[in-house]
């Protein structure tokens, strides 16, 4: 009989080499196959026992409705999985539309408690929205709701450590904790909402918006200050016809990203006006598309540190959603 010297190992050491086979975690690794905590227990009898008493193994969670298994098995195996996760936070990743998502709030909610990172990309809101309870150790919050109610309706609110939320045009209508948050994502909101959004989220220190074209309001019916905020990543359909510039004073920012959908000529007097008027005072860095030469930005802002030239297309691709998933 052969003698495998991995086998030697202590369980402690096992254990911690298998965690590391996974994504680190808040990534979830797939419900099966390569990547997936299922395999260890393929392996032998030694390695399953192992596998199953190792509940950081099991924290991670992500159903999806194009997968090649029906949706009612992910369920099945979801739960499985939050019972060997024992006591651990876990981290919650959905992408369905067009199916009945009863069996997987049933199967989730019971864990509410230890919900810290929730994704959910989802057609049908209601169930979202129904939600309800502490949710004491949730962090992270990504909601992407292809359908909204007309009315407005508050959420998660009682998630006294929620700092980081991503959310579509839906939150226009909803009610959050944003006075709390020091990350925010908004995408697909016309400027006004974002900013209406915004006025209640005063303590941000990092920001990116993604702003839906036309329904402009003027700058003077708009204002907000957040003294705060550090990081911005604004992309717009052009930041000329924006009113974003003379919407938000951040007098602490040091990193700025824009991305225009429609390439703008005049750059450098447009951010140049948009920096001014925002009163970013302390900026130290700044991503754009080259559209003019370095040295020309260079010799407009000699304050600025650092400059960092991406092109257009990849500049754009900054409005796909920052999750951890």
């Amino acid at each position: 009989m052969k003698h495998y010297a991995v086998l030697t190992l202590p369980i402690e050491i096992v254990a911690e080499i298998f965690v590391h086979f996974l994504p680190v975690y808040p990534r979830c690794p797939p419900l099966v196959g390569i990547g997936s905590p299922t395999l260890l227990t393929q392996i032998c009898r030694h390695w399953r026992e192992i596998t199953l008493a190792t509940p950081a193994l099991w924290r991670g969670i992500s159903l999806f409705d194009g997968s090649s298994l029906e949706f009612e098995y992910q369920v099945a195996i979801a739960d499985r999985w939050l019972g060997r996760s024992r006591s651990l936070p876990v981290s919650i990743r959905l992408r369905a539309s067009g199916v009945n998502l009863s069996s997987f709030f049933a199967a989730i909610i019971p864990h509410r408690p230890r919900w810290e990172y929730l994704s959910m990309e989802v057609e049908a809101p209601k169930e979202v929205l129904a939600i309800d309870g502490p949710m004491p150790l949730l962090r992270h919050l990504d909601l992407d709701l292809s359908l909204v109610e007309d009315d407005a309706l508050v959420v998660f609110k009682h998630a006294p450590l929620l700092r980081t939320v991503l959310v579509d045009f839906a939150a226009a209508r909803l009610t959050l904790p944003w006075a709390q948050l020091t990350s925010l994502t908004l995408n697909g909101l016309w400027a006004f909402e974002c900013v209406s959004v915004l006025r209640l989220a005063l303590n941000l220190v990092h920001c990116d918006l993604f702003v839906a074209e036309g329904y402009y309001l003027e700058p003077a019916t708009l204002d907000v200050t957040l003294a705060r905020l550090e990081s911005l990543k604004l992309k717009v359909p052009t930041l000329r016809a924006t009113p974003l510039g003379g919407a938000l004073i951040l007098p602490a920012l040091r990193r700025l990203t824009v991305g225009e959908r429609i390439p703008n000529p005049d750059v450098i007097p447009t951010l140049a006006a948009f920096i001014a008027q925002a009163g970013c005072t302390r900026l130290e860095e700044v991503c754009v598309a080259e559209l003019v030469s370095e040295e020309e930005y260079r010799a407009a802002f000699p304050s600025i540190r650092t400059f960092t030239f991406v092109d257009q297309r990849t500049l754009m691709d900054l409005s796909s959603r920052f999750s951890y998933s």
